[in-house]
Order: structure tokens, then C-alpha cells, then sequence
């Protein structure tokens, strides 16, 4: 797991502990009432297990998706290399995963075992969860555009972009 993105997005802005500044709390209808909800109160799960669990999630999904988005470019498969690019540029992705932390906690409101006003709206979960899935791709995608692979730590030698040319969308 990627220790260095643990705790690096908070819950609740109010607490104001994150490390990038980013709190959940901040996007759109997401808030610790609303995690206390999700919840399985026949488990005595708190809200701080469910953020856990989508935090946990979202990370390794990261991982995943950077990976994905960095080889679009670069060809590089190495894990401990992966993950120390990762965590070198952090601040850069920060709010990438941020979004990526909001679509995990729509996935879970979705699925939440609860049933209350706040996990019956399935259409406004559904889509706040592919509105933050679309934000979380954008600025993947611009982040990892920002790494300076010839300032990194993280590599030996230097690799090169495999990918020479770019196509933009182009709408008149």
C-alpha cells in the first residue's frame, strides 16, 4: 500500500489534519453526517471505518490508474518505482485522488447496506460518482503531464516518452 498517501485527504475539514489541505467534506454532498449514514449501524461500524475502507480502496485504485495514465506516455511497470513517483509527487496528484476519494464514497453510499434519505437518492450518487470519476481523469491526466521525470529521485536513468504525438480534441 502507498503509506505516503494515508491520511494525505481528510474527512472532515473541520478536524484539519490532511497533510495536502483536501478534505471530502468539501466536495459536493459529502459531509460526516452524511458518512455516519452510510455506516452499518448493525455492525457498530463508525463513519471513521467507512472512510477507512474508501480511503484503502481509492488508493489502490490510484495506483492502478496512474500506472495507466503514466505508461499512455511511458512504458514503466515497476512497482517500488511506480509508487516512489507516486509519493514524490504527491502534491501534484493530490487532487486527482481527492476526486478519486469522492467517487469511492459515492460507490460506497451506493452499496450501503443502510437505508435512510441519504442512501435511497441513488441517481444523485450515481451521479456525483461519474462527476468525480470525470474530474479524478482530467486531472490525472494533467498531473502526470507535470512530473519531471529529469528531476526525480526515483529513476536511474532517463526514460523517454514513447508516445511522440499527442492528439487534443478540436472543436471550432
Amino acid at each position: 500500500m502507498l503509506d505516503c498517501l494515508i491520511g494525505y485527504i481528510g474527512l472532515r475539514s473541520e478536524v484539519g489534519n490532511a497533510d495536502s489541505g483536501l478534505y471530502l467534506d468539501a466536495l459536493p454532498d459529502i459531509n460526516f453526517v452524511n458518512t455516519q449514514k452510510i455506516s452499518d449501524k448493525d455492525e457498530k461500524e463508525s463513519q471513521d471505518d467507512v472512510f477507512e475502507r474508501v480511503e484503502k480502496r481509492a488508493i489502490l485504485k490510484f495506483r492502478t490508474l496512474f500506472i495507466s495514465e503514466f505508461n499512455n506516455c511511458h512504458k514503466l511497470f515497476d512497482r517500488a518505482i511506480i509508487d516512489c513517483l507516486i509519493c514524490e509527487n504527491k502534491e501534484l496528484l493530490a487532487e486527482s485522488l481527492w476526486y478519486l476519494m469522492g467517487a469511492e464514497m459515492m460507490h460506497e453510499r451506493l452499496f450501503s447496506n443502510r437505508i435512510n434519505r441519504f442512501t435511497l437518492d441513488r441517481k444523485k450518487a450515481k451521479e456525483l460518482k461519474e462527476e468525480f470519476l470525470k474530474y479524478f481523469y482530467e486531472q490525472l491526466h494533467t498531473a502526470v503531464l507535470g512530473i519531471d521525470l529529469s528531476a526525480s529521485e526515483c529513476l536511474n536513468g532517463e526514460i523517454e516518452c514513447k508516445q511522440a504525438i499527442v492528439f487534443n480534441e478540436f472543436t471550432p
